[in-house]
């Protein structure tokens, strides 16, 4: 009974933190997703040892085998599709446009959903990773944007689409700096 409450406890934990990852990523960043991966691989690695030790425990109890010594063992190794059975995704709001940029060390992805909030994901090389978020209103060909804090350069707080590119024409763009387009619409087309 007490392995089967230590492999209970061990497998919720390194569900919630895959479940959530992209969340506490998103929201809270830096050190505490830096400690939650660090988390999730300790985890790892303590499941893969039980996982053997719970083999080990069978074979010296193969004579009085009963449900109790194989449950450990299970729950060890549903661990897997744990972290597949909760979507957080669908508690958020659908995604209605999207926006991409790939360059030689960096990507970024950008989201505009129904409830009218946006989330753009810049990640780039040595582990660089900054989430920008906010809102966004539409009139025509023109989106407007409201960021909850920095604003990204290469967009600026206003764009055009316009032949498949979202086109910075807001007064907080570096158009000097970035005087073509950078993100175009839709998914990323793995071309750089």
């Amino acid at each position: 009974m007490k392995r089967s409450v230590k492999a209970i406890i061990i497998c919720i934990i390194w569900a919630i933190l895959i479940i959530w990852d992209h969340y506490i990523d998103k929201y809270l960043g830096g050190l505490v997703h830096f400690i939650s991966i660090c988390a999730i691989l300790v985890l790892t690695v303590l499941i893969l040892i039980n996982i053997v030790k719970e083999f080990i425990n069978i074979y010296k109890c193969r004579r009085h085998l009963s449900w109790s010594v194989f449950a450990p063992l299970m729950l060890y190794l549903s661990v897997p599709f744990l972290g597949g059975l909760i979507d957080p995704a669908k508690l958020e709001s659908t995604v209605v446009m999207r926006g991409c940029y790939e360059g030689t060390q960096n990507q970024a992805y950008l989201f505009f959903r129904a409830d009218n909030t946006f989330e753009l994901n810049w990640t780039g090389v040595f582990f660089y990773d900054k989430w920008y978020t906010g809102s966004w209103k539409k009139s025509k060909d023109t989106i407007v944007l409201q960021y909850n804090g920095d604003t990204v350069k290469a967009l600026g707080d206003k764009v055009i689409i316009r032949d498949g590119y979202f086109k910075p024409v807001g007064k907080h763009a570096d158009t000097v700096k970035y005087h073509k387009p950078m993100f175009y619409l839709g998914y990323c087309k793995g071309e750089n």
